[in-house]
């Protein structure tokens, strides 16, 4: 059972960007999470935590969208690979406001983020497909960005 929060979030994912395939959802899904990172940060360095928690918790409902999304039975040892990264991911974020230095710890988290992103956007660089703001490229079976989110952690991104 999915959470409905995240399930809300990710419905706002679907309407806004509904014609991208699956590889460019993934990517801008990590790169949306980063840009909240980002945020957050810059809210930390202001002590303004108020919205330091707001950014933060639109991150974690991002990880929490992948995470609830992975097919265990498909995706096998990438699936859980996956989970474990954006669980741990998800616990470090959630502890990042009350840390005696949130803005360390959320450049922490942000790293983390960055390197499996780039890897993400490598990927689709190898493939063609470079995710942009305006637009995807028309390459791939065009659905949902919630199916199609999923599809990363059991092999059927399709070019």
């Amino acid at each position: 059972m999915r959470n409905p929060y995240v399930n809300k979030a990710l419905a706002a994912y679907a309407i806004a960007d509904s014609a991208v395939p699956p590889l460019v959802a993934v990517v801008r899904l990590y790169e949306k999470a980063l840009t909240h990172l980002h945020l957050a940060r810059e809210a930390a360095r202001e002590r303004r935590f108020d919205m330091h928690f707001k950014h933060v918790e639109r991150s974690i409902l991002i990880l929490s969208g992948l995470d609830s999304i992975l097919d265990m039975d498909k995706g096998k040892d990438v699936a859980a690979t996956l989970r474990g990264f954006y669980r741990s991911l998800i616990r470090q974020a959630g502890t990042m406001t009350a840390r005696r230095d949130p803005v360390a710890a959320t450049d922490a988290v942000i790293r983390q983020l960055a390197v499996m992103a780039k890897a993400w956007q490598s990927i689709a660089a190898e493939r063609g497909m470079v995710p942009t703001s305006t637009g995807a490229p028309a390459k791939g079976p065009h659905a949902s960005v919630i199916g199609r989110s999923g599809d990363h952690a059991h092999g059927r991104i399709l070019a």
